[in-house]
């Protein structure tokens, strides 16, 4: 008898615990999300003070929490989750090798980006700085000029990853 007690408290206890955790997270899922400012603090490069750059730093975030479970408002006042995005450094690192007939380009697109989260009355809860990189390489077997021209592609690529980087960090 008191096995079959002991054994009913304890499936009792693990109907709780998972209770739990379900709601802590459902709460996560139905918190209104409000994507603030999106500043573009980059000071040297092909995209300083590029506008652009801003607006899709702000559509890939959008997406990445709506990915999340997180609903999206347009009033900071309706929002549980305020989050403000600086853009602090880009830049574009290449390097090429040449043996012979034999070509390499690697094209590397490096950006940080300062998310802050706020809560629903202005409380900071949370900032972090995330980096990550995209990467082109190139190899052929003639020797070819490119020019040196920025591959918007790979900056595309690396801005998406950062914010999905810096979204899962965050929220």
């Amino acid at each position: 008898m008191r096995l079959l007690v002991w054994a009913f408290l304890a499936i009792l206890a693990c109907f709780n615990f998972t209770g739990d955790n379900r709601r802590s997270k459902l709460h996560i899922n139905n918190s209104k999300l409000y994507i603030g400012k999106v500043v573009n603090n980059i000071q040297v490069g092909p995209l300083t003070g590029n506008k652009n750059l801003s607006l899709g730093v702000k559509n890939v975030l959008a997406e990445a929490a709506q990915d999340k479970g997180l609903e999206l408002v347009g009033d900071p006042m309706d929002a549980d989750i305020v989050i403000n995005v600086e853009l602090v450094y880009l830049d574009i690192e290449q390097s090429k090798s040449n043996l012979s007939v034999f070509h390499k380009d690697e094209s590397s697109v490096i950006i940080k980006m300062r998310g802050t989260t706020y809560d629903g009355v202005g409380k900071q809860i949370q900032s972090i700085l995330v980096e990550d990189k995209s990467t082109e390489t190139s190899t052929s077997t003639f020797l070819i000029n490119d020019g040196g021209q920025f591959n918007s592609q790979v900056a595309r690529q690396a801005v998406k990853k950062t914010c999905v980087l810096l979204a899962n960090k965050l929220l």
